[in-house]
Formats: C-alpha cells, structure tokens, sequence
C-alpha cells in the first residue's frame, strides 16, 4: 500500500482543529471495477471536522496518483447525466468563448454538445486518466492534473470544470492556479454536486476518498472570492449546482465559512445504518436478492454491515461488467441477468439515479422487487 497524506489542518481555514467524527474501517480506495485475480488495498476513512470552518473533511488522503491510476466512467452513464452536461452545456453557451480549457473532460461528453456549433472557438481538455474518445479539429487533449501542468504563456477566456473541484486536495491551489490561467474578464463555469441535498436524504456517493471535503455554494464563494473571482450567475437542482463566475482585478468581499455540517454528517450516517439494519431484516427470508451499482454506494452498504447474501451486482456499465466490485468478492452482470429469475429482488441506493434505475430493470423483468 502506498503511503497515505495526512490532512491535518482545514482545507479552507489552514488551522489544526480538526476533530474526528466518524471512521469507516478498512474501506475500498477505488470506487470500480477489477478483474477477479487482482488485489485490493483497503484503508480507514476517517472523517473529521474542522471547528473554525465547520466543514467535514477526510483527513487521510490517497495520493492523487494512486488514487486515478485507473478511471470508473463515472458521469458517463445514464440519463441524469445526459441531462446534466445538455443543461450545463447550454449554461455556458449563453455566454462568449474563444479558448477554452475543460479541466477533467473524461471522454469528451461535454464537448459533444458544441460539436454543432458554428461559431468558432477552440476547446482544450485536460484530464489525468480517461481516454477522450471526440475526434475535432478544434479539440486539443491534455494529459495530467491541473497544479501540475505548464501551459506556459497560454491563457484561457473560458474556463470549465464539471464535478471536478470535490475530487481536489487543496480547492484554494486549484483555483488559484485557474485564475492565473484566465484573462481578466474571462469567466470560470463549475458544476458542483448537491451536496446537502445528497446528506440530507442519506445519499452514498458524495464523501468518499475522492470526494474529500464537504462543499456547497457558500464554500465556493469564499473559495472565488479569496482568488479574485466575483459570481455571476448560480442555478441549482437536486443533482447539481451551476455557478458562473468572472475574474475580477480587486479581491471581492466574502464571509468566512462558519456553518457547522457536523450533525448533517452525523443524521447521514444514522440513517444509512437504519436503513441497512431494515434491509437485512428483510433479506433473512429472501433469495435471489440483487445489489444495483458497481460503484461507491455499494461499498458504503457493504462496508456498514449490509449483508452478502446477494446474487450479483448489476451495473450498465459495459466495462464493469463480470468484473468484481473493488474490495469486495462480488461479481458485477449485466441488469439483463434479471430476466432469468422470477420476482427478483433488487437493493437501490443509487441516489439521485435510483427512479431511472428502477424503471429500467422493470423494463427487463416486471416482476423486479425492491428493498
């Protein structure tokens, strides 16, 4: 295993407050997909807040490079995201954009939605480890992280980053480092999970090893505020939050961040225990009981207690499949498996995607049940 980072001093404030909430034991650090002979590495992830700030934070790091040395197609799969990069794409194109850098573009599915437009413009992507697979005269990739990367004299109008500042180290670095990347003027596009709505209904995908820090709109204006950064325009639904934002000469006036999340964390893990306990009660005179995701959330119930008397996982994801979940003995199948079986049952904790699910595997087999 390699060497863990050590956060012990807040990742807004820089003081050593910290204080430990709560610790998940030896926890999968990839939130994949492998195949069967290879070997997992787990390690505790441990949670802490900070009492100048408030906000919850990991305070054991995976190093970046370990951490992305494979990518999980995440954002890549399903309507809800289709949905988000249409709706984020068309919140960009109602401002101007000339040279654009994407920061994590992954496979390109943002830019696909500017490949009709006319209007001319250049379009780099710079991202660690997913293959871009958009072919386009205007497109340049990058490979590599944000704070590592010389650009040299280059400088962007337009900057985007898509569910990508949860996944930094140090958000202060990482914008500081985008703001000396913009023209005065130019204008910074981010698309940020909903985070509180995620906690508050007891989702399972938005603290984890690469998602390291809580983060809402009022972190993000202290953050832009502190790196010359004035925000424009906030629109916001139960999935994401848009925020555009303009690169200012002056530093703009902003509020410390003092809002406590530590009950909100505290209530989120309560109820993921309530709900895995009621599970299990139920899974005692079940069979053919099937887990949904090859992904986080699976990890998270597996890793609270849920228990392995489950058939397979299933999982859309071409890549993932008859593969084994990270960290876990179970083998991923196409949700097509279900046909094969009468009154399935099927456990759904997928957040945000789980009405999309929900009816897709009924789609397969009407008789799907689900706990």
């Amino acid at each position: 295993m390699t060497k863990t980072i050590k956060r012990d001093r807040c990742v807004l404030t820089d003081t050593d407050d910290l204080t430990e909430v709560y610790t998940f034991k030896d926890f999968p650090i990839f939130c994949g997909c492998v195949d069967s002979e290879s070997e997992d590495v787990l390690c505790d992830m441990s949670w802490s807040v900070s009492e100048s700030s408030g906000i919850i934070q990991l305070n054991q790091l995976i190093p970046l490079d370990f951490l992305y040395s494979v990518g999980h197609n995440s954002g890549n799969i399903g309507k809800t995201w289709r949905e988000h990069h249409k709706n984020f794409s068309e919140f960009i194109k109602r401002g101007n954009y000339k040279n654009v850098l994407e920061i994590g573009g992954a496979t390109g599915n943002l830019f696909n939605n500017f490949l009709t437009e006319t209007k001319y413009f250049t379009w780099n992507i710079l991202e660690p480890c997913s293959e871009v697979k958009v072919r386009d005269k205007r497109l340049r990739v990058h490979r590599g992280f944000l704070e590592r990367y010389d650009f040299g004299d280059e400088k962007f109008d337009t900057i985007i980053h898509s569910h990508v500042l949860e996944h930094t180290y140090n958000p202060l670095e990482f914008i500081e480092k985008i703001s000396d990347l913009t023209v005065l003027g130019g204008t910074q596009y981010i698309s940020i999970p909903n985070m509180r709505y995620a906690l508050e209904m007891g989702y399972m995908n938005m603290l984890t090893f690469e998602h390291s820090y809580f983060i809402d709109i009022d972190f993000l204006k202290c953050v832009l505020a502190r790196k010359q950064f004035v925000v424009d325009e906030i629109v916001e639904n139960n999935h994401s939050i848009f925020i555009k934002a303009t690169k200012v000469d002056y530093t703009p006036e902003f509020e410390e961040y003092f809002s406590s999340h530590k009950e909100l964390f505290v209530n989120y893990i309560d109820k993921i225990l309530k709900d895995i306990e009621s599970i299990n009660q139920s899974m005692h005179s079940l069979d053919n009981v099937f887990l949904f995701g090859g992904h986080v959330w699976s990890q998270y119930l597996l890793s609270m207690g849920l228990s392995k008397n489950i058939v397979n996982i299933l999982d859309n994801d071409v890549d993932k499949q008859d593969k084994r979940l990270y960290g876990t003995d179970l083998i991923v199948k196409d949700p097509k498996v279900l046909y094969n079986y009468t009154e399935p049952k099927v456990i759904i904790r997928a957040g945000v995607y789980s009405e999309e699910i929900k009816a897709q595997l009924l789609s397969i087999n009407p008789t799907t049940k689900f706990l």
